[in-house]
């Protein structure tokens, strides 16, 4: 076993989905929210939890959505998630389909499912498709369930096809008998790997896990207490006993490392002249807000003289952007209702805000 230097854990070589995914390099294709499961710890925000389709932050209204934001990001795959891919199975088909004949034989996609719905038919279409590597992760804990036996049987069917296959599965503190048991059942059908996933925290998954007994192991933190230590133990478990490859991704990977990445690949493409880019990625750049917005353009240009190419009116935002340096000059020398601020968003396609600093 050793550090990856993704502030991640590994025995083996990563897989390469994972590879393409700590440099940013992985456009997310959420497919749908619909899912023949309700896992206690699924971090499933509510407003995906129904059948809506994203790429990245962006809605995918057509094809060309997929395209355009795969473009943005300078992506070289597509990492096929849900809810469960397989409930949407053509839609899920048509993407992979339409991303591997706009980018190419090489631009890799994997796939999670959590295998209930993996009949070797199914299985075919997504082979077909152009899939590339397929992830299970089945109802592990609850193994008396109809489901769980359903998707063990069905993962079997993965074998009859020539792409890599493993699973994935979170470390649920208690849960590590369980997590061997998977990895010996995969060990006997000769996948190639096992990730396991620091469990976390999200606004829909706290009440269920503090229900439990589940503890943050911070006040700063939403990974679990005991979670990091269960995927050690698994991976220096699994390192004696089986031949599978392990990658254990940590809740610091996620942040410190792939959204970064992700963010600096897209921040260089989507940025106005005006705008700054951050080490982390994030776009900083000045804007005025006010009651009348056209007013406050003309205000602008004609009268505090500033040039056309400097400013872009939002009307979404509602507001006036331009670069740091004349927010902090106009600040102090125009009076009234208008307001600056420096403001930092991510570069996605929803902009989220990050932080908004008011100007004097």
């Amino acid at each position: 076993m050793r550090e990856s230097g993704y502030h991640s854990y590994l025995v083996g070589e990563l897989p390469k989905g994972c590879r393409l995914c700590v440099k940013g390099a992985k456009l997310v294709l959420f497919i749908t929210g619909i899912c023949p499961r309700d896992c206690f710890y699924c971090p499933l925000s509510p407003w995906r939890r129904w059948d809506v389709a994203y790429a990245n932050e962006r809605p995918i209204k057509d094809k060309e959505d997929i395209i355009e934001e795969a473009k943005i990001q300078e992506a070289l795959g597509a990492g096929v998630t849900g809810g469960d891919p397989l409930a949407r199975l053509n839609r899920t088909a048509e993407y992979i389909k339409v991303l591997k004949e706009t980018f190419g034989r090489r631009f890799h996609i994997h796939l999670y499912t959590t295998g209930a719905l993996a009949t070797k038919e199914n299985l075919e279409k997504l082979y077909d498709a152009g899939l590339d590597e397929i992830r299970f992760h089945p109802d592990l804990f609850n193994p008396n369930s109809r489901l769980f036996r359903v998707e063990i049987e069905n993962i079997k069917n993965a074998f009859d096809f020539d792409w890599d296959v493993g699973g994935e599965v979170p470390a649920v503190p208690g849960q590590g008998e369980r997590i061997k048991w998977f990895a010996e059942f995969l060990d006997k059908l000769e996948a190639r790997f096992l990730n396991i996933n620091e469990l976390e925290f999200s606004e829909t998954n706290l009440r269920s896990l503090l229900d439990k007994g589940y503890r943050p192991i911070s006040d700063e933190s939403s990974a679990i207490k005991g979670s990091i230590e269960l995927g050690l133990e698994i991976l220096k478990w699994g390192e004696e006993n089986t031949s599978l490859g392990y990658h254990l991704c940590t809740a610091k990977l996620k942040d410190a490392v792939q959204l970064k990445n992700r963010l600096r690949r897209m921040a260089r493409n989507v940025a106005k002249p005006y705008m700054e880019i951050t080490k982390d990625g994030t776009l900083r750049f000045g804007v005025a807000e006010y009651g009348d917005l056209d007013e406050l353009y003309m205000l602008l240009v004609e009268e505090a003289g500033v040039p056309k190419e400097w400013l872009h009116l939002n009307r979404k935002k509602g507001w006036i952007e331009m670069p740091i340096e004349v927010a902090l000059e106009l600040a102090g020398a125009i009076e009234g209702d208008v307001r600056f601020y420096i403001v930092e968003e991510y570069p996605t396609f929803d902009r989220m805000e990050v932080e908004r600093i008011p100007l004097p």
